[in-house]
């Protein structure tokens, strides 16, 4: 049994890799928003809108791949620093997501700084591409993150506090149902978002709270006070 200063240590450790992933988060961000910056403005047909889905011409080229190939990199470097951070399977996965979440937010942010887009948090964007494009609201990826780094932040309290998350079967049902609902409302129209534009859809933010409702409740379900012991699942 870890005595109390072992326990004050280790957390201490715990919370400076969770600083040190925020540090690589941030600056992946913001290294990301300018190579966006620079890739818009050296491969866009001229006049392109940042505003405006992504033009036919470059999701039918050869670019598109170079983009899927650079996107699948990004989850690559940050699953690597997130596994490197992590104890187990329960804190790597946790910092996983607050990498993601951070990034991502940070990615917005960036492009803001830079480029005065997206002048709201209601503004369209092309959020990813694999593995077909997802169309929606910045604000919705962004609520999204704070999921995932709330749900970060509440898994490490628990680990080292000795009481860890529970993901029995029903909580991580509840978190891919809540992926899966979130993934559907980005992806649902993006066909006719590509032919006509955003103007032609309308984004389900009521998919999207769907979506959030049964997120928390799993993490809520697996935060409940259970042994230590059986809490070892994952």
């Amino acid at each position: 049994m870890l005595m109390p200063a072992e326990v004050e240590a280790a957390a201490r450790r715990s919370w400076q890799r969770l600083a040190w992933v925020g540090v690589y988060a941030v600056a992946m961000g913001l290294l990301e928003a300018a190579c966006v910056v620079y890739l818009r403005r050296l491969l866009m047909p001229a006049g392109y809108d940042p505003g405006k889905p992504l033009p036919p011409e470059f999701l039918e080229s050869g670019l598109a791949r170079v983009e899927l190939c650079r996107e699948a990199c990004t989850l690559a470097m940050l699953l690597a620093v997130a596994w490197l951070a992590g104890s187990n399977l329960r804190s790597r996965i946790a910092f996983f997501f607050f990498a993601f979440g951070t990034w991502d937010v940070l990615y917005y942010v960036g492009l803001r700084w830079w480029t005065g887009w997206p002048a709201s948090v209601l503004d369209w964007d092309c959020l990813f591409l694999i593995p077909k494009p997802w169309y929606g609201p910045v604000l919705a990826p962004v609520l999204i993150s704070g999921y995932f780094a709330l749900a970060c932040c509440v898994t490490l309290v628990r680990e080292q506090r000795g009481r860890p998350l529970r993901w029995g079967a029903l909580a991580i049902v509840t978190q891919l149902a809540a992926g899966t609902i979130w993934f559907w409302s980005f992806i649902k129209d993006a066909e006719r978002i590509g032919e006509l534009g955003y103007d032609a859809a309308e984004y389900s933010w009521l998919l999207f709270l769907t979506g959030a409702i049964i997120g928390l409740a799993g993490l809520t379900l697996a935060a409940r006070p259970v042994r230590v012991a059986e809490a070892l699942e994952l």
